[in-house]
């Protein structure tokens, strides 16, 4: 069943919508699917070393095998508790990963739906540590509420962070943590943010790339996305359960203090450019530090610009970088 869901979505929905070619919606689902049966291998373990595993793949390519040993980089897999579900999640880190920022990397999508590998591209930014969710539903149990108690995952997963470091006998606890927020993910981050505060101290800074900033305006242009939440909820996208999950509506309790950077394409088809025009402007209103990149021609989360994370990370080092280019 879950492998007929993504390939419709793969082949139906995101060619009408998006109008991008269908081979490469395959490669995506092909992606998906082998991230599904990967993650399934933790279950029950608590924790599961993937490294010489994806070494050895066929399926993984060479440039991403040659990433791995250049930086000696171990990718795990581990189980997490939030509310009573052990939800599945994955780290990459390097040897020295006590000196290294940590990233908290946000997945977009649904359940299985375009659920990204944990040797995607954002496990090798630089050399941080790079730690992300499933969120509930899909490889994980219970049900994917589409920024209802999923984001209760969130919270749990830097909660867990103690718990896993013992486990690995590493520290991840590093001076420098940041937030990426990919399509629903930046929907999450918002939402993590507004509702425990305790996160926005924690994290040094934000970035939401091709974010669900304004939920109201995506099912607006995605009426065929409103109809498949809403039966995957069993209840109406509307009033209060609407607005709870509306991050435009949900920025009253973010701190001035945390910069945040808005990424996004003017030619993505699944996340208008006007929500992250709307978001900077409540942001700004709201006295926020606020940055905002708008790449000319760029798709949903700039998968067609070539070193589009490069962007995130000179973002999130840029002080360091006057610093040094000043000495």
């Amino acid at each position: 069943m879950r492998k007929f869901l993504i390939l419709f979505w793969a082949l139906v929905i995101t060619p009408l919508v998006a109008n991008e070619a269908i081979p490469e919606d395959l490669r995506v689902t092909t992606i998906a699917l082998q991230a599904a049966d990967l993650m399934k291998k933790v279950e029950g373990k608590g924790l599961l070393e993937i490294t010489e595993d994806l070494l050895k793949s066929e399926d993984i390519e060479k440039e991403t095998k040659e990433k791995i040993k250049a930086s000696n980089r171990r990718i795990v897999l581990f189980e997490y508790p939030s509310e009573g579900l052990m939800v599945k999640g994955y780290v990459s880190f390097v040897p020295s990963c006590k000196d290294k920022p940590l990233l908290v990397f946000l997945r977009g999508g649904a359940e299985y739906v375009n659920l990204k590998h944990p040797a995607n591209s954002t496990s090798f930014i630089e050399d941080y540590t790079v730690l992300s969710t499933t969120y509930r539903g899909g490889v994980s149990p219970g049900r994917d509420e589409f920024g209802g108690r999923d984001v209760n995952d969130v919270d749990a997963l830097i909660d867990f962070i103690p718990t896993l470091e013992k486990k690995l006998e590493a520290s991840f606890s590093a001076n420098k943590k940041y937030l990426l927020g990919w399509s629903r993910g930046g929907m999450e981050m918002f939402l993590a943010l507004s509702r425990f505060p305790k996160l926005q101290n924690y994290f040094d800074k934000a970035v939401s790339m091709s974010g669900l900033l304004d939920l109201p305006e995506f099912l607006k242009n995605r009426p065929d996305m409103g109809k498949m939440l809403e039966q995957g909820l069993g209840f109406p996208l509307k009033g209060e359960a609407l607005k709870m999950r509306n991050p435009i509506d949900q920025i009253s309790t973010l701190t001035t203090a945390l910069p945040i950077l808005i990424l996004q394409g003017t030619k993505d088809k699944i996340i208008m450019v006007k929500e992250g025009r709307e978001m900077i402007k409540a942001l700004k209103k709201k006295g926020m530090s606020v940055d905002y990149i708008e790449i000319e021609g760029g798709n949903h989360c700039l998968e067609n610009i070539p070193n589009s994370l490069k962007l995130v990370s000179d973002w999130l080092e840029k002080e360091e970088k006057m610093e040094k280019e000043s000495a």
